[in-house]
């Protein structure tokens, strides 16, 4: 193995991958295929350096950047444009996004040990495809003492695919909804957070993305709880009708504020992206209407989404929620430029006894 192996996994197993790797304590990349799917580890030394797996055309984001966009951490603009400058300066994506002060490099290697994890998992779980091992020398920034030897990874991930049969018949799927059954029993830590999320609405993965957890870890979260009684699932069709009554009622400005009250602060959540879905009321007969340019449309779509996954991003992060927009902001979850539209109305907030509630422009 002093220049590379290359072999079939259902002939040379990825436990087996792993071992030799450890046990001869090599340094280099391991390309593994099944299908669409692939996946790349990073070795140093024998230690897990990082991992990531992409399938297909439809996956060719990095899969960092991807990670940090569905946490709600990362706009998908910073996003295409830290890949860009990665690609033009040679260096990874995580360096970009630190150099460019967008995320703090604690935050990256949050999520790149997320990433990492959830690949190893997911190769784990594979029953064929092939294998490529290259020996050669690797560049990263992670302090030696912060990698995990793969034994010890493989051994962690056995004992998750072990497990995963029985957390799948409670969390059958990642397109899961779940809402909460009862309030019962003190949570701290972890369990806490994802009980905090379960509102009849976000789906498991979600969920997991939201409280910046491994896949693993928060589908056995998630299966405790539902085992426990604390939570249960939501049928797809009852919970979008449950979601179209809430808004039929009344005007639009009226079924916002219901809603903003019933679920405030949760309202943070929801009244832009219905601002900005909601069309403009009939204009009387004779009066000309102008319709908003269909670029200023996914403008703004692409705002209200990226403003909501980081008013998400700032409660899980510090506790609470806003106070302002500008929070957002300041505190890097949210670019400045995403706070107002293509004609240069800002977004603003409405404080009331409640909490805030963030609306667009067109509606102030």
């Amino acid at each position: 193995m002093s220049v590379g192996l290359s072999g079939n996994l259902s002939d040379f197993s990825i436990a087996d991958v792993f071992q030799l790797i450890g046990h001869q304590r090599k340094t280099g990349t391991l390309e593994l295929k099944s299908g669409a799917a692939r996946a790349q580890l990073v070795f140093d030394r024998g230690q897990v350096v990082s991992a990531a797996v992409s399938r297909g055309r439809d996956d060719e984001m990095d899969p960092l950047a991807r990670r940090l966009v569905r946490c709600g951490q990362l706009t998908r603009e910073r996003a295409d444009e830290a890949a860009a400058v990665a690609r033009s300066s040679a260096q990874s994506v995580a360096r970009t996004l630190v150099a460019r002060g967008w995320l703090d490099a604690a935050a990256v290697r949050r999520a790149l040990d997320l990433v990492t994890s959830d690949a190893i998992f997911d190769v784990l779980r594979w029953h064929g495809g092939s294998f490529d091992f290259h020996a050669k020398s690797v560049d990263h920034d992670r302090d030696p003492t912060e990698l995990l030897a793969a034994e010890q990874i493989l051994m962690d991930g056995l004992r998750m695919v072990d497990e995963w049969q029985s957390i799948e018949k409670l969390v059958p799927s990642e397109d899961t909804v779940f809402e909460r059954a009862h309030e019962s029993g003190p949570r701290t830590g972890e369990t806490a957070r994802v009980f905090a999320l379960i509102d009849g609405r976000l789906s498991v993965r979600r969920v997991i993305d939201l409280a910046q957890l491994g896949t693993f870890d928060g589908m056995r979260i998630l299966s405790e709880l539902r085992s426990s009684g604390s939570i249960h699932t939501v049928e797809a069709a009852g919970a979008q009708a449950l979601v179209q009554r809430a808004w039929s009622v009344g005007s639009a400005w009226l079924a916002v504020g219901r809603f903003a009250m019933a679920l405030v602060p949760l309202a943070a959540l929801t009244v832009v992206a219905w601002w900005a879905a909601e069309p403009a009321p009939r204009a009387p007969a004779g009066d000309r209407r102008i319709e908003r340019e269909s670029l200023a449309s996914l403008r703004d779509d692409y705002a209200v989404r990226a403003a909501r996954h980081a008013i998400e991003a700032y409660r899980l992060s510090r506790g609470r929620w806003p106070e302002r927009l500008e929070d957002l902001a300041s505190a890097g979850l949210l670019a400045p430029e995403t706070l107002a539209t293509l004609e240069g109305r800002a977004y603003y907030s409405n404080h009331r006894n409640q909490g805030p509630i963030f609306l667009a422009p067109e509606r102030s």
